[in-house]
């Protein structure tokens, strides 16, 4: 019987080439192309923090510039108004000897005061000896002993011997011996032989921006590692891919029905990613046709979404920011207002402030006139926010000064006016009532300059008397008429000012809570100490209001005659 001749395998079956060749066109072009993506996607990677590195070093270093322009700024005009105050004192007191100046502990408070956190003014004369400094050891010292310890402080301590102004930065060394900037400016107090520098360490005003540079330091380590993982992410999904085109060679029909439907779970993923808020997440379909692109259009949407965040993240850091000092700035506005009333025998006295943003521009005072005789201010200046904040300061610091040791009301409020017509270029100006109280004589002598009258209460009747005279607003027109009135006082008697921003409340009606209400409340509570009828007016006026927003600063002054 004829042998049957064996049928021989074939060395490659069809289906084994067909795998071959469809794994080498499949996977040669994956393996490329993942090389090249994954090294631009790190090049990328490196720009983006490079780039974020660079546009933080030169947003810090140009906010910290300006922060530091404008704290030269404020030591410069901190100096010019202590030498202004220290100029009307001397003014007052011709012919006192340096050294009685020294013994005067007011004089001292003027020309020694804070200057940032750590700084201060000091008072030199022209010979460059220290006649006021915060430490006593330094007083009546020849500044010339520093001129070789200290070459940058003395060239700018040398340049206003002459009497003329200037300033500029220089290095003091701490006694931990760390060197730090300083600025200082030195302004002469006219007419006399003494000038006045303040200094204070220039970084105190530049510190927010090392702050923030920090913080973009912050979030730049954590883009670079979110970057990081998204590459570690997208080399997982290659290698993905790849596992599954050699199960899509496998089978023709397991490949038509993958060419289908791995876009469409492509998408489903990336649409649950972005749900989980995976921002880095990217949709890879390599198909060709309208799924590619419907595919590039969610990666590009994912993109945007990623960016409006990062950029709501950023707007809302910066917020904060704004919010941190506006919120140092109140502190410092609050400080610049007296804590507490003076103790006056058989006077209640109690002011308070309530701004009706994070700094305003209403202020109160207690100015001591004499012995027996003391100065009440309320003031409301035009405008809010920011700007009248710092008109607020200005007027509150030459009012003050001017009114010192004045027994007249009109002249020192007169006076007062020019000196802020003169510094004031903004057009803005201060409606303001000014009244010495004569603590024995139980009398009241004021003035009205353009603000809402005061009104006193009699004990026991219901007689009100209307403090309104002649005047206009102070900062208008640099020369003023200012009508000065006096009323005499009697035990029992309240005397209220306030400011617009308590008879203009408004309600949901659109109602304001008006004089009448005003007056109405004081009365309902006139037999409680001063400080409580102030709450119960606040309370009043806030339940008035109810939901309707704050939209001018509260101010209240109230004296009660024991």
């Amino acid at each position: 019987m004829a042998e049957t001749a064996s049928v021989k395998d074939p060395r490659f079956r069809i289906r084994t080439k067909m795998l071959l060749v469809l794994l080498g066109i499949s996977l040669v072009p994956l393996v490329v192309f993942g090389y090249i993506a994954q090294r631009d996607i790190e090049e990328v990677s490196r720009y983006t923090v490079k780039a974020s590195n660079a546009i933080g070093d030169s947003a810090s270093m140009d906010s910290a510039q300006a922060l530091e322009n404008l704290g030269a700024g404020m030591i410069r005009q901190k100096a010019i108004d202590v030498a202004l105050q220290c100029q009307i004192f001397l003014r007052r007191h011709p012919g006192v000897s340096i050294e009685k100046f020294q013994a005067d502990k007011e004089f001292q408070q003027i020309a020694v005061q804070s200057v940032g956190v750590t700084g201060y003014t000091i008072v030199f004369d022209r010979k460059g000896v220290m006649r006021f400094h915060p430490n006593r050891e330094l007083v009546n010292y020849d500044m010339h002993n520093w001129k070789d310890m200290l070459p940058g402080f003395w060239a700018l301590f040398e340049q206003a011997l002459d009497g003329s102004s200037g300033g500029g930065y220089y290095n003091w060394q701490d006694s931990d011996r760390v060197i730090r900037r300083k600025f200082m400016y030195i302004a002469p107090i006219n007419g006399t032989p003494y000038r006045v520098a303040a200094t204070t360490y220039i970084d105190e005003f530049s510190r927010p921006a090392e702050e923030t540079k920090q913080r973009i330091a912050t979030a730049t380590a954590k883009i670079r590692d979110e970057i990081n993982k998204g590459i570690d992410g997208i080399r997982y999904s290659f290698m993905m891919i790849m596992a599954a085109m050699l199960l899509i060679v496998a089978t023709i029909s397991f490949l038509l029905s993958r060419m289908i439907t791995n876009p469409i779970v492509a998408l489903i993923k990336g649409a649950k990613a972005i749900g989980r808020v995976e921002m880095e997440h990217t949709v890879e379909v390599k198909t060709g046709d309208e799924l590619e692109e419907l595919a590039d259009s969610f990666n590009k949407m994912a993109r945007d979404l990623k960016w409006h965040m990062e950029d709501l993240k950023c707007t809302t850091a910066e917020k904060e920011r704004l919010q941190r000092e506006l919120e140092i700035a109140r502190g410092i506005q609050l400080r610049l207002l007296p804590q507490h009333a003076p103790y006056i025998g058989g006077i209640d006295l109690a002011a308070s402030n309530l701004p009706a943003r994070e700094v305003g521009g209403d202020f109160y005072d207690y100015i001591p006139v004499s012995l027996d005789s003391w100065g009440l201010v309320i003031a409301d200046v035009s405008g809010k926010g920011m700007p009248a904040a710092i008109f607020m300061g200005l007027s509150r610091t030459i009012v003050r000064a001017s009114a010192t040791d004045n027994p007249s009301a009109a002249a020192a409020i007169k006076q007062a006016n020019e000196l802020i017509c003169r510094d004031s270029t903004s057009g803005m100006f201060v409606t303001l009532f000014y009244a010495i109280l004569n603590v024995k004589e139980k009398r009241l002598r004021y003035i009205n300059a353009g603000h809402n009258p005061p009104f006193i209460l009699k004990r026991g009747s219901e007689e009100m008397v209307v403090l309104k005279t002649r005047g206009i607003a102070l900062g208008v027109v640099h020369f003023i008429d200012l009508q000065e009135a006096e009323v005499d006082l009697a035990a029992g008697d309240l005397l209220v000012c306030y400011t617009d921003g308590v008879t203009e409340a408004i309600n949901h009606l659109e109602e304001a809570y008006g004089e009448k209400r005003l007056i109405d409340t004081v009365k309902k509570h006139r037999h409680l100490p001063a400080r409580e009828i102030i709450g119960k007016v606040e309370d009043d006026v806030v339940a008035f209001a109810g939901q309707e927003p704050q939209f001018d600063d509260i101010t209240l002054l109230v004296m009660k005659v024991l």
